[in-house]
Parts: structure tokens; sequence; C-alpha cells
């Protein structure tokens, strides 16, 4: 256990700086006998002979004085340290934010998100990672995320409080080459009948399953990708459409074929991005100007 104190050492290093217990007593402005005594406490603590003290003419270190004033000025740097974090911690301009993000989100806003909170907030860290929407749920219910970053998808019945920060509206993914690609929007009935590109994850496929049977639709699928790049491909090389609702600035794939996004005609529900926490978790400034940093990215 630590028994000297800050206190002692602050005084032991006026006597050092000002050259004896006058000196700094006047400099931090209390008694000489109270400098005296934290110093008489400090060496008999630390069994030290810190000062050659000289009457009349101050006191000068001696070299275990000299090398313990080291070790003293280093804890009372750590000290203010501390204190300075503590401050900006009480202040919610300092700590850590575990947040998740959906996978096929992250790609066009995470790192944006990411290095937008740093610029506005340099003494909060992010711990950011993709997830897929089982590891996100699972992540906020063992307390092990803050936040997510996700789609409004397979959430009913959660104890999870949610803020919609985009509505997107999903769109036809065609073959550049595709006779139909170069439409201003497609009714989905077009494409009854021909193959599908499933993007083939539990939540995505559930959403856009429910988007073909809403327009009376059950067309064919002739290639399930766990990638949204995968299925780009897929669609780029002719095996089918697809739908998605994030579009990238790029039209090529990885592959160097080429993809367009065609809009739905006709009324189709679109997808919300959320931001999700769980309930019991109390909001903070904190997490709010993470979430404001969030919205800002759409």
């Amino acid at each position: 256990m630590v028994r000297l104190t800050l206190k002692q050492c602050a005084y032991f290093l006026a006597v050092a700086d000002h050259g004896g217990i006058a000196q700094a007593a006047r400099t931090l402005n209390i008694s000489q006998p109270a400098v005296a005594q934290a110093l008489d406490k400090l060496e008999a603590l630390c069994g030290l002979s810190l000062f050659v003290r000289h009457h009349a003419r101050g006191a000068d270190l001696t070299p275990q004085g000299r090398a313990f004033a080291r070790s003293a000025r280093a804890l009372i740097q750590q000290a203010e340290h501390a204190e300075r974090d503590a401050r900006a911690i009480a202040a919610n301009l300092a700590g850590t934010l575990r947040f998740g993000c959906f996978h096929t989100i992250a790609p066009f806003c995470l790192t944006r998100i990411i290095a937008a909170h740093r610029t506005a907030f340099p003494g909060v860290e992010v711990l950011a990672g993709e997830l897929l929407q089982d590891e996100i749920l699972a992540g906020l219910e063992r307390a092990e995320l803050d936040l997510a970053l996700t789609y409004d998808m397979g959430l009913k019945g959660r104890r999870l409080a949610r803020q919609v920060v985009a509505r997107l509206k999903p769109f036809i993914l065609l073959g550049a080459d595709h006779p139909l690609a170069g439409r201003s929007s497609i009714a989905l009935s077009e494409l009854a009948e021909a193959p599908f590109v499933m993007f083939d994850q539990p939540a995505s496929r559930d959403y856009f399953a429910g988007v073909l049977v809403a327009h009376g639709i059950d067309p064919p699928v002739a290639f399930n990708g766990r990638s949204m790049e995968s299925v780009r491909g897929a669609v780029a090389g002719g095996l089918g459409f697809s739908l998605s609702v994030m579009c990238p600035r790029t039209a090529e794939t990885y592959d160097g074929g080429r993809v367009a996004h065609v809009p739905i005609a006709g009324k189709v529900a679109p997808l919300a991005v959320v931001l999700i926490h769980h309930e019991g978790k109390e909001s903070s400034p904190l997490l709010d100007n993470f979430v404001e940093t969030c919205r800002s990215a759409f």
C-alpha cells in the first residue's frame, strides 16, 4: 500500500525548485512548519535523506534527493494527467465507445463515421466492428456493444431502443448490358420469370424475399451470394437480377463486370437504417454525441 502522498511530493519539489523551506512556503502560500513537517514525514516513510539544510541559507538536494526528485516529478505529472482525463470523462469528451455496424452498411460509411468523430472528439476511442445481424443483437444483449448501426430487420420483439437515421428504397440490380438496364424504372412483375440472385444472409434474405412476395412474384433463384460483391459479380456476369438498398459509387465489380441500378416502379416499402442500443442502457452525452455523428453520415 502506498503511504506517501501527492501533497508531500509537491511540497518536496517546491523546496527543491525554490532552494529552501521558507521560499517554498511563500510560493505555496502555507506555513513553513507545514512544509517542514511534510518533508520529515516523506523522509521517514521512504527512508531517505532528501536535503542538506543550511541555517539561513536554504536547503540543497542530496544525491538521494536528486534521484527521488525525478520520480516525484513524474508522479505529479501522471496525477495531473489523470485529473485531466477524469475531467474530460466527466464532460463526456473522453472514454471508449463500442460500436457495431452491419457488414453491408460498413463499407459505405463506417470509416467516415469514425474519422469524423475522432476529429470532433479526439479523446473518445471508438472500437468498431463489421458484424452480421445476429452478432449485433448478441453483442447488445451481452452488453459487449454500446450502440449499433444496422437495418431494421429482425428486430421485432427485442428489447431495443432505436432511432431511424435513413429510409432507403430498394432498387433493381441488373447487368449493364441487360435489355432493361437503360430504363428509368422497372416493375418487378416484368422480371417474374427471370432468374434471381439472392443475397444469402439471414435477415437480408428475408427482407428481399418479402419485397418479391409483396409484388406477387417468386422468381427462380439462380445464385446465392454470401456477400454483396458476390451478388453484384453474379448479376454483372448475367446470372440474373437482384435487389439492393445501398448503391456503390462505381458500377464496376471486382472481376471487371458492370451493373446498373434501376428504381422499382410502383409502391415499395423502404428499409430503415437504424441506430439501436439495449433498452436498459442509459443515455449519456458520450452516446448522444456519437449518434449525431452517425446521423450526419446519412
